[in-house]
């Protein structure tokens, strides 16, 4: 049944990419690409990399918080293994599967694993929401852009808040109502047999917000150096700050589960966006090619210790 949806999802990312190119020129798009300037390409790269390398900094900081001394290597290959994953599972799921990564490479106990995680993840979920909001407003005030766009996007940004917020009430909240919470949904229903533990060790993470919220700022100002650099490979003149409030409205659509990292979404909401700035479509979705190519560029760097765990997981059960 698993595999099934995650066919579906695969079919539908690819079926909204083919709707899309449907409606541009190919030549345009492979013009635009084939005229990418590989410095600053290379420049976005690297963005992306120190991105990954704040994350799997914070993550380390949170793992010593709760009692886990890990070399800084072992962690980020850890990390780097779950956003490879998160790369091409619907909503970016994948990346929860980090926690076994960790457990499988220096035996942290996977609801261990998961309190670093969890609480962080809905924390950068509001924040996105955040970066969203001040997107949406800043296109209604300096912008022509129609109603529709921002009910959307608002509803959207309603939604990941919502998430983020339950997301914290699980990791905070009452044992008991956090409980019946977690038993209805697939996948973390499997922790409620865990939750003392994994509540213990989320509670112990709790004063950590602060370092949370700088870690989270200086990760968004990467990410946004990432599309700064990928613009200007292609001759796209935005400024940093509008690509830095781009970044998290636009992102949101990745967290969809609906296809494989937002397959398909995130493109059309980037010619979408684009479009306010009087940027072609064929140019848009050039520039979203190369967000999927810089990342995956980046983030193959995971794939050796994913084989390693996979091979090691299954060696056991044998």
């Amino acid at each position: 049944m698993k595999k099934l949806h995650l066919f579906i999802q695969i079919i539908i990312g690819v079926s909204i990419i083919a709707f899309i190119l449907n409606k541009l020129n190919l030549n345009e798009i492979f013009e635009v690409l084939k005229k990418t300037d590989l410095s600053y390409f290379i420049m976005a790269c690297l963005s992306y990399l120190f991105l990954d390398l704040i994350l799997a900094l914070r993550l380390s900081y949170l793992l010593k918080k709760i009692g886990h001394e890990m070399k800084l290597k072992d962690v980020f290959l850890s990390h780097m293994g779950g956003m490879i994953i998160g790369d091409i599972t619907p909503g970016r799921s994948g990346y929860f599967l980090t926690p076994l990564i960790l457990r499988k490479k220096s035996g942290v106990p996977i609801t261990e694993g998961m309190a670093c995680i969890f609480a962080p993840q809905g924390i950068e979920f509001i924040l996105k929401v955040a970066g969203a909001v001040a997107a949406i407003i800043y296109l209604s005030f300096y912008l022509n852009i129609e109603k529709n766009f921002i009910i959307y996007a608002g509803i959207g940004s309603v939604i990941l808040l919502v998430v983020g917020i339950l997301m914290l009430l699980v990791s905070w909240n009452n044992e008991k109502m956090t409980s019946k919470f977690l038993v209805r949904i697939p996948f973390l229903n499997k922790f409620t047999e865990n939750l003392s533990s994994f509540k213990d060790r989320s509670i112990l993470i709790k004063d950590s917000l602060n370092i949370i919220l700088i870690l989270y700022t200086m990760g968004w100002i990467f990410a946004a150096l990432q599309w700064y650099f990928l613009g200007k490979a292609i001759g796209i003149e935005i400024s940093f700050f509008i690509f830095f409030l781009l970044h998290p409205l636009i992102t949101i659509l990745m967290f969809v589960p609906l296809s494989p990292a937002g397959l398909g979404l995130m493109e059309g909401g980037i010619i979408l966006v684009f479009s306010f700035f009087g940027i072609s479509p064929a140019l848009g979705m050039a520039f979203s090619v190369l967000v999927r190519v810089s990342i995956l560029v980046v983030d193959i760097i995971g794939l050796k210790t994913v084989i390693s765990v996979s091979g090691r997981t299954q060696s056991e059960e044998w």
